[in-house]
C-alpha cells in the first residue's frame, strides 16, 4: 500500500491534509511535516491517520508519495533540495504549491536526476472549497505518475481533476495563472460595477438580481460578500491579497516574456498592491473593492 507524506500546513494545506486522513484508503498514517513542528503535532493529535515527523528526511525516507503544499517558489526549492539528499529513487513528488511555471520544471529536473518523479498539481479553489473537497486539481506530468496519485484525488481531496498527461509541466502552472487571471478580472469588474451602481443610484438589490440571473455561482456569492462588507473581514476564508500580488507578478513576467500588454492585469495589479500596502498581506482578495471605493470618493469600509 502506498504511503503518503504531506509537507506544508498553511490554511489550504491543512484542509487538504485533514481530508486525506479522513477519506483516503490508507494502510499507514500520512506523515506530516511543517516548518513549525508544533502545528504538525497538534494536527496529528486529532487524527489517527496522521503522524507528525520532525524532519523532511524522515518524511521522504518513509513515504512513496511526497505532497508539497508550500507558500512560494523559494520554499519549494528548499524542500526539494533537502529531499534530494535522501534516497528518492522511484518516489513521486506531487507539488500543489502555486509557483511560477518555470519553477515546476526546475524542481522536476532536480528530482529526475536522482530517479524520482514529479507532477505539478496546482489548485483551483480556496480554503472554504478545500474543506468541503470541492477544489479542482490540475495534474501535469508523466501519465504513470498521475495514475499513481489519482486514487487520492476525486472524492478524497477534490471534486474533479484536469489531467494534462505527458504534457510539459509548465502547462499546469500556466493554466493556474491564466485561470486565476480570469477570476481576478471578474472580481475587478464586479467591484467596479458595485461602485458605479452606488454612485449612480442603482440599488444593490437590483444589481444583485441581474448577477443572480445572468452570472450565477461565484459571482453571485462574491457580490453578496461585497454588499455585506465581508470583503474587509480578516476572519473569512477568502483568499488573501498576498496570493493575488504573487500571482500577478508571475502573470506580468509571462506577459513580458511574450511581448504582451494586458491592461486589465495592470489595473488588477495596481489595486492588489495598494490593498497589500495599506491593509497588509492578510487582507482579503475581495478588498480590492475597498480600494476602488476609495479611488472614487467612497470610504473603504461599506457602512
Amino acid at each position: 500500500m502506498t504511503r503518503i507524506a504531506w509537507i506544508g500546513l498553511g490554511s489550504i494545506g491543512e484542509a487538504i491534509c485533514k481530508n486525506l486522513a479522513q477519506y483516503a484508503l490508507l494502510k499507514e498514517p500520512v506523515l506530516v511535516w511543517n516548518r513549525t513542528l508544533e502545528k504538525a503535532e497538534n494536527l496529528a493529535a486529532k487524527f489517527d491517520n496522521l503522524e507528525a515527523v520532525k524532519s523532511i528526511a524522515d518524511a521522504v525516507s518513509r513515504a512513496d508519495i511526497i505532497c508539497l503544499c508550500l507558500a512560494d517558489d523559494a520554499a519549494v526549492s528548499d524542500v526539494v533540495d533537502s529531499a534530494s539528499r535522501e534516497a528518492v529513487l522511484g518516489k513521486l513528488f506531487v507539488d500543489l504549491s502555486t509557483v511560477h511555471p518555470d519553477t515546476n520544471q526546475a524542481q522536476s529536473d532536480k528530482l529526475e536526476a536522482f530517479g524520482a518523479n514529479y507532477i505539478a498539481c496546482p489548485i483551483f479553489g480556496g480554503v472554504a472549497l478545500a474543506i468541503e473537497r470541492q477544489i479542482t486539481l490540475v495534474l501535469a506530468g508523466p501519465s504513470d505518475a498521475i495514475a499513481k496519485f489519482e486514487p487520492f484525488t476525486n472524492n478524497v481531496i477534490c471534486r474533479e481533476t484536469i489531467k494534462l498527461e505527458d504534457q510539459p509541466l509548465r502547462q499546469a502552472g500556466l493554466l493556474k495563472l491564466v485561470g486565476n487571471f480570469v477570476r481576478f478580472s471578474a472580481i475587478e469588474v464586479l467591484s467596479e460595477a458595485c461602485v458605479l451602481s452606488e454612485k449612480a443610484g442603482l440599488p444593490h438589490e437590483t444589481l444583485g438580481k441581474f448577477v443572480g440571473a445572468m452570472l450565477p455561482g461565484p459571482s453571485a456569492s462574491q457580490l453578496a460578500m461585497l454588499h455585506s462588507g465581508a470583503y474587509s473581514d480578516l476572519t473569512t476564508n477568502i483568499a488573501p491579497i498576498s496570493m493575488a500580488v504573487k500571482e500577478n507578478k508571475y502573470l506580468n513576467d509571462i506577459a513580458s516574456q511574450n511581448g504582451i500588454r494586458l491592461r486589465t492585469l495592470d489595473t488588477i495589479t495596481a489595486h492588489a498592491e495598494r490593498v497589500n500596502e495599506m491593509r497588509g498581506p492578510d487582507a482579503k482578495l475581495l478588498a480590492i473593492y475597498g480600494s476602488i471605493r476609495e479611488e472614487n470618493g467612497l470610504p473603504f469600509e461599506k457602512s
